[in-house]
């Protein structure tokens, strides 16, 4: 056709073909529309129009011709066949198997497919658009493979087969193209087993991502000889990402398990496990847990390379939670502490130095592995008479006394302020990191840290008064009024506000003037006296959990806060400090006296009047002080043990203990955090799809059957957002697999984690979800919460009537 020919006018006959024409194309179906034709065609210009006419009737086509003849108008006249009309809409060039009968029987002029530069393919077009961009490269390589297969094994694809069985000649076409085009054996072998079975092709390429590195057998228990050479012809990164097939996933884990059952008592030394080590996937989190159970043996001294490489590992590793890898530290044994001659005198610095850098790592070490030390515990024992010996002089120094270290919250500049006290109950030395990550992570640094001496008995009850009130002489009494009181002494009478509980935080407005705002936070302490062990997880898992809970209210609200940003003040203290006694430092004795005088099973200490004492056995006070507040104006005398000696032994005493005078629980922390530079935001997520009660608007979830939830995440930031791992922290969850990825700049992403929650879960209210990320090289965590009800699948009754 010449370019003359091009402008001509064009009628084209298309009957009864379900297909709405393009805008640029005059209709012609009823009288009016042959009139309006007519009157185009007699248009001066009309022979240079270009006009295009789709006509539906045969007596207008006839029509048509007849009058362009008459007016001398030069026209094309055609049939469009309903492969022709595909061919145009689609601009592409149609396959001769192709019939028009499929068109039409499956709908493909009614499908408005997305026209793409430069791409002619039929396949392609058809392809790309039920399947996505990875159906439609020209050339196949191994960084198509996991988006290849994940296309094809979706529930999309499934109901894009069955409606369009032409996409499976489609894919026959791809798949003859790519192995044409592949100079790769392995390329040609894959391409045809992808059109003849996906499903077993993907089972066996989940089975080759887990196995390849473990020993041969495993992989031969599960694959036939010739299914076995033909996977280990793949190479390993093209499948690295793929999700797992289910009944892959459960062949994989049952041969790991007889594996690692197997072995774990042969793993004597360093080499030994550095080699089992490199046969795990880091993909699967029972992986971690056998890898974690053997650091933890004792059957040889883990290092923080193998701690490094663990974590490395399991970096990405679906339900391995930051501080889980974190608290692999654990293992590695410290350096032992410098012991304190018999004839030595430490002072206050130099017991506060070695509490924080020796001990405390070397004694975390110590009751993890339950390591007893003999000659350490003797070292305890002497801070502990230096600390009631110089217990006076020690709290009359500012510098080191706990009841002075809230002085300076409100300073003298006229500017607005914010200053957020998180008094935080119970919080021993070895956990303080996990609070200052989870502030790191919501965008403060740390200003000030210095470690001070707490009261003695190191309880709550003769502590936090002291602390909030800044005086000796003050007794229990209503925190809310000490704290006013407080203010108006010390803090220009600045605006105070007092809250008991965490969620008081989250749902307190963003104050609009100077304020200081003080969370009691008891979490803590309660959650370390608790046994938290016995429901396979830690107090560092835990702690991190409520700690990050914690830091996401104080990020909302210095983010809706009136007043600068640099004038947000975040302040960490604690009352006191706790500590865990191993089975060889316990020294008590059997007696009525000691049951009634330590009826607290979580405290060390005991509380009796002065004219008491004298009825206390000596072999009592041989484990301990007699001790009396210098300050108090009360006649108690107090029963303080020395060392670790816990007095009174109870089977209920799980977890951690406090009230005594060990290092571990007189020298705490106290920090300052500041928003000295803007922090990038914290990704927003909703919850997709869920199954709402309607009386409660809580979510619904069925234990003991798989169930996806779908999290929608939303990145603020200009730049991508990586989702390192998801886990399930709350309820005890089976994390069968997880889809994670990239958030694109501005963007939203969906990460779908498959949840098989156990029965323990029945009587929750909330799931708690931690969602571990790097952005631009920083990495941080996003918690989510749910308040939701997990129930039985069968909890309704059954009934065939329901079939």
């Amino acid at each position: 056709m010449t370019v003359d020919d091009a402008k001509k006018i064009s009628v084209s006959y298309i009957g009864d073909l379900a297909h709405t024409p393009p805008e640029d194309v005059l209709l012609v179906e009823r009288d009016e529309d042959y009139v309006r034709a007519c009157r185009e065609l007699s248009a001066t210009d009309a022979s240079t129009s270009g006009l295009k006419v789709w006509v539906r009737s045969k007596n207008y086509f006839a029509w048509l011709r007849d009058f362009t003849e008459q007016i001398g108008c030069p026209a094309f006249f055609s049939e469009k066949t309903p492969r022709l009309v595909l061919a145009e809409k689609w601009n592409v060039v149609l396959p001769d198997w192709l019939t028009d009968a499929e068109v039409l029987d499956q709908g493909l002029l009614n499908i408005d497919v997305k026209l793409q530069a430069g791409q002619t393919s039929f396949s392609n077009r058809l392809l790309t658009h039920f399947l996505g961009s990875s159906l439609g490269e020209d050339a196949f390589n191994a960084n198509d493979l996991v988006d290849v297969i994940k296309a094809l094994v979706s529930a999309e694809a499934k109901a894009a087969f069955k409606q369009y069985p032409i996409l499976y000649r489609s894919l026959e076409s791809k798949c003859e193209t790519w192995a044409q085009r592949s100079k790769e054996a392995w390329v040609k072998n894959l391409c045809s087993r992808i059109f003849e079975n996906t499903g077993d092709l993907w089972q066996w390429l989940s089975l080759w991502a887990c196995l390849y590195s473990y020993p041969e057998k495993l992989l031969e228990y599960v694959l036939a000889p010739e299914q076995v050479l033909f996977v280990r012809n793949i190479p390993v990164e093209a499948v690295y990402d793929l999700p797992l097939e289910p009944t892959a996933r459960e062949q994989i884990l049952t041969q790991i398990e007889l594996l690692f059952e197997e072995i774990q008592n042969q793993v004597t030394s360093d080499e030994e496990f550095r080699k089992v080590l490199g046969w795990t996937s880091g993909r699967l989190f029972q992986e971690y847990h056998f890898i974690s159970k053997m650091l933890g043996s004792r059957q040889f001294s883990p290092t923080t390379e193998d701690v490094q490489l663990v974590q490395a590992k399991f970096r990405h590793c679906p339900g391995v939670s930051e501080s889980s890898l974190n608290s692999l530290r654990h293992y590695i044994a410290p350096s032992r502490p410098r012991l304190i001659g018999q004839d030595e005198k430490w002072d206050s610095a130099e017991w506060i130095r070695w509490t924080t850098e020796e001990y405390t790592p070397y004694r975390t070490w110590q009751i993890y592995n339950n390591q007893y030390d003999e000659e350490l515990e003797n070292a305890v024992a002497r801070f502990s008479d230096w600390f009631v010996e110089e217990y006076t002089a020690i709290h009359k120094d500012p510098n080191l006394s706990l009841a002075h270290c809230m002085t300076d919250v409100i300073s003298s500049e006229p500017e607005k302020q914010l200053s957020i006290i998180l008094l935080v109950d119970c919080l021993p030395l070895q956990f303080a990191d996990l609070l200052d990550s989870a502030l790191r992570n919501v965008g403060y640094s740390r200003h000030d840290l210095r470690y001070r001496f707490a009261a003695l008995p190191t309880t709550t009850e003769y502590n936090k008064p002291v602390l909030v009130s800044g005086q000796w002489q003050h007794g229990p009494g209503n925190y809310d009024a000490i704290l006013k009181a407080r203010a108006q002494a010390d803090w220009n009478n600045t605006k105070v506000v007092y809250l008991n509980n965490l969620k008081a935080l989250s749902e307190l407005p963003a104050p609009r003037e100077s304020t200081v705002v003080l969370l009691n936070f008891l979490d803590g302490d309660e959650l370390l006296h608790s046994d938290v062990e016995s429901k396979s997880t830690s107090y560092d898992e835990e702690l991190h959990r409520l700690f990050a809970r914690m830091a996401a209210s104080v990020d909302r609200i210095s983010k809706e806060w009136a007043g600068a940003r640099e004038h947000v003040s975040v302040y960490v203290v604690t009352d006191h400090g706790a500590c865990r006694i191993l089975e060889e430092e316990k020294q008590s004795f059997d007696s009525s006296v000691v049951s009634k005088l330590f009826p607290e099973e979580k405290h060390r200490f005991a509380m009796l009047d002065e004219k008491q004492v004298g009825d206390i056995p000596d072999n009592l006070w041989e484990l301990g002080y007699q001790f009396k507040q210098p300050y108090a104006p009360d006649n108690n005398v107090f029963f303080l043990p020395r060392g670790h000696n816990t007095v009174r032994q109870s089977s209920k005493a799980k977890g951690f203990l406090h009230g005594g005078v060990t290092p571990e629980e007189v020298v705490v922390p106290t920090a300052l955090y500041k928003l000295v530079k803007a922090a990038w935001k914290a990704p927003a997520a909703r919850f997709m799809a869920l199954d709402l009660i309607r009386e409660t608007g809580r979510a619904k979830f069925y234990i003991q059957r798989v169930v996806t939830v779908g999290i929608e995440i939303q990145n603020p930031n200009p730049v991508d957002i990586r989702v390192l791992r998801a886990s399930v922290a709350s309820p005890e969850t089976d994390l069968k697999s997880c889809d994670v990825g990239i958030i694109p700049a501005g963007s939203v992403n969906t990460i779908k984690m498959n949840c098989y929650f156990k029965k323990a879960a029945l009587g929750e209210k909330n799931l708690e979800i931690e969602i571990a990320y790097e952005i631009s090289g920083e990495q941080h965590t996003l918690t989510l919460t749910l308040e939701c009800e997990f129930k039985s699948a069968m909890a309704g009754g059954f009934s065939l009537r329901d079939l």
